[in-house]
């Protein structure tokens, strides 16, 4: 299957941080977390397709996520973390070169997503507690940039070069 293939075949619809996604599960459970005036779910699940064209911009999530590599190219997951310090980790089916199935950002990390090849790759995302858009931060290349000087190519790549204005989401 090719790219348009799984984004029909999967009903996926354009991500606001780039790519395309289909929430495909919710915990029937919800909870009252005491940080926020709101129910939320113990975990989402999401489908998640990148391509070359559309990364994953650079952005911060409150909790945990984890990847899981399905199909297509392999894709790479570049994290900036609070101690200045940063990582890239490759999601993708060839284990014996390094590559990984499954990798879990840690809450509070900086981070994007990029493939590599003029393809696509196709993974899946869950977040617990459940994903809201109120736990969930852009950023652009100039406040990238005053702390990160050192990962100035991929920040170009994947970080909005300046972000306008209250960007809208849609919640899950």
């Amino acid at each position: 299957m090719n790219k348009t293939d799984y984004i029909n075949y999967l009903h996926l619809q354009p991500h606001p941080e780039g790519g395309w996604y289909r929430q495909v599960y919710h915990s029937a459970n919800t909870f009252a977390p005491t940080t926020v005036n709101k129910e939320r779910y113990y975990y989402t699940s999401i489908y998640f397709l990148l391509d070359a064209s559309s990364p994953s911009h650079f952005h911060r999530l409150k909790h945990d996520e984890l990847w899981y590599y399905h199909a297509g190219d392999p894709i790479t997951i570049y994290s900036l973390y609070p101690n200045g310090s940063s990582n890239q980790v490759i999601l993708g089916p060839h284990l014996d070169k390094g590559e990984r199935l499954q990798y879990r950002v840690s809450a509070g990390t900086i981070f994007g997503s990029a493939v590599n090849a003029d393809s696509f790759s196709l993974v899946s995302c869950a977040v617990a507690p459940g994903f809201d858009y109120h736990d969930f931060e852009i950023f652009d290349q100039k406040t990238l940039l005053a702390k990160y000087p050192q990962n100035r190519d991929v920040i170009e790549k994947l970080a909005y070069e300046r972000i306008e204005g209250e960007r809208e989401y849609l919640a899950f």
